[in-house]
């Protein structure tokens, strides 16, 4: 599932549920953030959430974010992109969830990753962010800044 569908799994909580209430769940996932770069790391953990998502009969929000470090970007910063390279990212994810079955919804923003990541997980209250591990140390990766600071479940996926 992709595009301009409206449904209301893809609304943020805070806007569907009344002032102090709270979502009485269900066992498993109902939603997973997954950041998806099109590296090696994040394809490993869109295919885990994904078969997570299966099992649980949950849906997945993958997200990309373009970072920040580049000058010619400074002025963009917080505001949502559709950049060149996300349209190739939407062909990827839909050859990777092909015959998955899992219900799923791209975003693209710009900013730091893991902030970005816990910000869009929280507004629409997801279970758990899953992140691909970096190649280089944990500490100082978005999956170590994640890993202290976030919220809610985060699945490191080797």
């Amino acid at each position: 599932m992709s595009g301009g569908d409206v449904d209301p799994r893809w609304e943020p909580l805070a806007g569907r549920l009344p002032d102090g209430a709270f979502e009485i769940g269900k066992d498993g996932a109902g939603l997973l953030v997954v950041g998806f770069d099109g590296s090696g790391p994040s394809r490993n953990a869109l295919a885990y959430a994904a078969g997570l998502a299966r099992r649980d009969n949950a849906s997945l929000l993958v997200v990309f974010v373009e970072s920040l470090n580049s000058a010619s970007l400074w002025f963009f910063a917080g505001s949502p992109i559709v950049p060149d390279s996300a349209a190739d990212l939407t062909e990827d994810l839909k050859d990777e969830l092909r015959g998955s079955g899992v219900p799923w919804r791209f975003v693209s923003v710009r900013g730091g990753a893991a902030r970005e990541l816990e910000t869009l997980a929280s507004s629409y209250m997801a279970d758990a962010i899953v992140v691909g591990r970096s190649r280089r140390s944990l500490f100082g990766s978005v999956a170590g800044a994640l890993a202290k600071r976030a919220r809610r479940t985060v699945l490191i996926v080797p």
